[in-house]
């Protein structure tokens, strides 16, 4: 059935526009129009460009509740919180949220540290002798790192034999080769050159961990395991912290959702002046 409709201006003092929509148009059915656009005729019209005060605290409220999958249950009209209350919450919920999430990027930081120790040193658990006396040698100069296989066989072939340096093979691939290699002090400038001539890459080992690198592998392993543990109870608790109050967010979300939909209205609206007195003007069809 088609509806005989009606074009309406709607205007009065610009600090009424809130009553207005709160008390009229939000309880009948409007389609408004651009003030400005259908108004052309009207002399002295300005945009009513205001910031929406609730949009930033309604964006908070959403992204809480996608802690929780984004689900709220409804709230009904005599449950919604004033603005202060409902900004209060919203902040005091942000802010425990914001000390788990900081605490929780300290561990993800940590993680990722351990990764990549545990990566550098994977490729030389073949090597079976502590890391940390390596590491200590004064008179031998010692390179961990790797070469790729077509450069390996030539070196191995035709320059290991020339040179004062001992090379020890650890992991290898279809790609590369993982190598540790040792020269005298005095040499090692001219012989790190060779090698570096072969397209050696240089891998800086982790010295913070005692015995073998197998052993300083199996260490990291554990300490990530138990990290990743922290990380897994952080989430649930970060989950729990909203669950827990999860009527006051709805409450506090549908009286944001509200209020800044009522509020977004200016944008459809124009304003005039008349002497001191400034006036807005809406449009739209009923």
């Amino acid at each position: 059935m088609i509806e005989k409709m009606k074009f309406l201006s709607i205007t009065g003092p610009k600090a009424d526009i809130d009553r207005v929509v709160d008390t009229y148009l939000s309880r009948y059915e409007i389609h408004l129009e651009n003030a400005l656009s259908e108004l052309k005729t009207v002399k002295d019209l300005r945009p009513y460009i205001e910031t929406n005060p609730y949009k930033e605290k309604l964006n908070i409220a959403r992204e809480l509740a996608e802690k929780i999958g984004g689900q709220l249950p409804e709230v009904s009209e005599t449950e919604l919180p004033t603005q202060e209350e409902a900004a209060k919450m919203v902040d005091d919920l942000n802010s425990r949220l914001k000390e788990l999430n900081d605490k929780k990027e300290e561990l993800q930081a940590q993680i990722q540290t351990l990764k990549r120790s545990k990566d550098q040193v994977e490729p030389f658990t073949e090597l079976n002798y502590s890391v940390k006396e390596i590491l200590g040698f004064q008179f031998i100069k010692f390179r961990f790192g790797r070469i790729s296989r077509e450069y390996f066989d030539k070196f191995n072939s035709y320059v290991y034999e020339t040179i004062d340096t001992v090379m020890f093979k650890c992991l290898e691939d279809a790609e590369y080769v993982w190598i540790v290699y040792f020269v005298p002090e005095k040499l090692a400038d001219k012989i790190d050159a060779i090698y570096a001539s072969m397209h050696f890459e240089h891998i800086f080992i982790p010295d913070e961990y005692e015995g073998t690198p197998t052993h300083a592998y199996e260490e990291l392993k554990e300490e990530l395991a138990k990290l990743d543990e922290e990380l897994v109870s952080m989430d649930q608790k970060i989950t729990s912290v909203v669950a827990d109050r999860i009527d006051e967010l709805a409450a506090a979300s549908a009286y944001l959702k509200k209020r800044s939909a009522s509020f977004d209205i200016r944008k459809y609206a124009a304003l005039t002046r008349e002497k001191d007195n400034v006036f807005y003007i809406l449009c739209g069809w009923m």
